[in-house]
């Protein structure tokens, strides 16, 4: 298989995290055949749009046909919007990602917390993807282990990962959504999800 043949992924870490939260996702991906790469990008301390900017030109100037995008929590918002510029062929999965917008983000803006806790990141916790237009094959996986700070932050979160509700995570556009028992962060390295997300790829 030649360079240009080999699929790829991208990996779109979320919220304050770093590329190396990937690690898990990174090396059991790279073991079954695909070319990864890790986009970062700075989660509250750039402007939005610039990093939406930032990952098109990283996957467009990728030598491979296919790229497909592996996004976590506000990744998945971020790979959103940057489809229509994109033009490699390929799928999203995202995980726990809140397409609807997130409570939490909600909360923290409602008691004036969030120009210190999120910044730039705001308006797309906030707004979400609204009535986002699909732009390639989609996979959601959501966690249902509600243990984490959302909780703390919002009380009224419902059925949820500890971070973001179930609901949040629906949307009549995403073609495949799948639940597991973990919760917000535990997706990243979650042998389930790693299952899900690699059948995907290779269907």
């Amino acid at each position: 298989m030649t360079e240009n043949q080999q699929p790829a992924v991208v990996l779109v870490h979320g919220l304050y995290m770093k590329p190396w939260a990937w690690r898990t996702y990174r090396r059991f991906l790279q073991d079954h055949g695909f070319r990864v790469y890790l986009f970062g990008y700075h989660t509250t301390a750039r402007p939005f749009e610039s990093s939406v900017m930032k990952l098109v030109a990283l996957v467009n100037s990728r030598p491979e046909a296919t790229v497909h995008l592996v996004a976590h929590s506000m990744g998945g918002l971020l790979s959103m919007r940057a489809l229509p510029e994109i033009h490699k062929a390929g799928k999203l999965v995202m995980l726990g990602s809140p397409v609807k917008g997130s409570k939490v983000a909600k909360k923290l803006k409602q008691i004036g917390w969030h120009k210190g806790l999120l910044n730039h990141a705001t308006e797309p916790l906030t707004v979400g993807l609204g009535d986002a237009v699909n732009q390639r094959e989609t996979l959601m996986i959501a966690g249902t282990s509600p243990y984490g700070l959302g909780r703390f932050i919002e009380p009224r979160l419902g059925p949820s990962d500890g971070t973001v509700a179930l609901h949040e995570t629906q949307a009549d556009w995403i073609d495949r959504h799948q639940t597991i028992h973990s919760n917000h962060f535990g997706l990243l390295r979650n042998q389930q999800a790693l299952q899900h997300t690699l059948d995907f790829l290779r269907d």
